[in-house]
């Protein structure tokens, strides 16, 4: 073969190896391409499923009014954040808007404008008129919730008005009788005669007039300068102690029983007469005597179960638990609020506040807003509200918490709770404690007899008060 003809094969097969080659970079290129192509699809349906599922994921907006809820606040946000983790594999999340605090006259204004919460708190006393006004709905899911298992008769019948349950209490009190131990020390009791006064109450033994006789030679001998400090003049406690059930709970009307009311003026004017109650009592809230119970200046301080912790607060204490213990229980005795009679029964009331559901929760809604309620209730949640608030729990698995059962005080606070009353939730209740506080002026301010309070509590009754909504006995 020539030079020529090797050239020429040469340069054919270098065509055929540049074609092959060429060929190749194209196949890799084309696979390089649909390779890219796939990887971009993948890469946007992912995208597209991730998108599908936010767009699937269900919503559920709760409205809740903020009011004084105290440590509960806390306990809220932790009992969503529980809630929307039992809700994750149902692709469900709840979300919560807040409203401003308003007073009850712009509630029920908002309401009025169909601006109602979902969720929202007020005194147990309120169930009445927001039941008449259209802002809350029954909730009987109440009775049959686990929660509420063993709760005792009385506090069920808290939540109760009118053949339903319109309100779950969220905390309760008692009414001990703080009394100065250094003063019945110094009046010649020992510490046994001290710490036995207790079931002396609860038999019957010790009733509210040994109490004002104890006061009185306390005043007497100088040893205090205030003989009783309550929380305000209506104090419910003394009525139910002279037997006054001034609520029909049936019949949902209020009860005028004038043999326990002409007893109950009775009680003050004697009080009074003896210089154990003064004209400002009313004037002497709880966070005002405190401090002077601290110094001793106070015999005895009828209180809620809360007072404890305004004790702590006013010895400066907050941060010494164990400290304030020691200090409290070589200073104080807590009894309940003796009876009337000899044989009678101690009493015990409060003023819960209660969790309501806005009339607008529908039922699709209502099992989110029954859980949030239910989780926010949660016994270790009860027990850290206690912690932080002085309130006592409400449910008997709270009860039986550890961290209870080692605060000797409120351990030893809630067996009074079988025998603790609350006030009346009817439309009219608080419209006829005026009418009673007119006759209690009438003792302390125009120092007039039991009789003339009666009547005048009476006149003002008759008044004020429709006579379709009141029983008189």
């Amino acid at each position: 073969m020539g030079v020529k003809m090797k050239k020429l094969t040469c340069v054919f097969l270098s065509l055929i190896m540049l074609t092959v080659m060429l060929s190749g970079c194209s196949n890799t290129l084309k696979t390089n391409k649909s390779s890219q192509t796939s990887s971009t699809a993948v890469t946007d349906s992912r995208q597209s499923t991730t998108a599908d599922q936010k767009e699937s994921k269900k919503t559920i907006t709760i409205t809740r009014r903020l009011a004084e809820w105290g440590a509960r606040d806390a306990n809220f946000h932790e009992a969503l954040k529980r809630l929307n983790k039992e809700l994750e594999p149902q692709n469900v999340e709840v979300t919560v808007e807040e409203w401003p605090k308003v007073d009850d006259d712009q509630l029920l204004l908002q309401g009025q404008a169909g601006k109602k919460a979902d969720i929202f708190m007020n005194s147990s006393v309120d169930i009445g008129w927001e039941l008449d006004a259209g802002l809350i709905r029954d909730i009987d899911w109440v009775k049959d919730a686990a929660l509420f298992k063993n709760t005792s008769e009385n506090l069920m019948n808290i939540m109760y008005y009118k053949g339903h349950y319109y309100g779950l209490i969220q905390d309760m009190d008692t009414s001990p009788v703080f009394l100065s131990r250094p003063a019945l020390k110094k009046l010649g009791m020992s510490d046994n005669d001290i710490d036995g006064l207790r079931d002396k109450v609860i038999n019957g033994e010790f009733v509210l007039n040994d109490l004002v006789d104890l006061a009185k030679k306390a005043l007497d001998q100088g040893l205090v300068d205030t003989g009783f400090a309550v929380e305000d003049k209506r104090f419910e406690g003394w009525g139910y102690a002279f037997g006054i059930t001034n609520y029909d709970l049936d019949q949902n009307k209020l009860v005028f029983d004038e043999n326990a009311v002409k007893d109950l003026y009775s009680f003050w004017a004697d009080a009074s007469k003896k210089g154990v109650i003064s004209e400002s009592i009313g004037d002497l809230n709880t966070d005002l005597s405190a401090p002077k119970f601290i110094e001793g200046s106070i015999f005895a301080s009828f209180a809620r179960t809360e007072y404890y912790s305004k004790l702590r607060a006013a010895k400066g204490m907050e941060n010494d638990p164990d400290g304030f213990d020691q200090w409290f229980n070589e200073n104080v005795i807590c009894i309940p609020i003796p009876g009337s009679k000899k044989g009678g029964h101690p009493v015990s009331y409060s003023n819960p506040a209660m969790i309501f559901v806005g009339a607008d929760v529908d039922d699709e809604k209502m099992p989110y807003v029954q859980r949030l309620i239910e989780l926010m209730m949660s016994p270790d949640l009860q027990v850290e509200h206690t912690l932080l608030s002085g309130k006592l729990p409400v449910t008997p698995d709270a009860f039986d918490d550890t961290r209870i059962k080692d605060l000797k005080y409120y351990n030893e606070q809630l067996y009074m709770m079988d025998f603790t009353s609350v006030r009346s939730p009817h439309p009219y209740y608080a419209r006829f404690i005026e009418g009673y506080l007119t006759g209690v002026d009438t003792i302390l301010v125009s120092k007039k007899d039991a009789n003339a309070a009666y009547e005048a509590y009476l006149a003002d009754t008759k008044q004020n008060i429709p006579d379709n909504e009141i029983i008189y006995k």
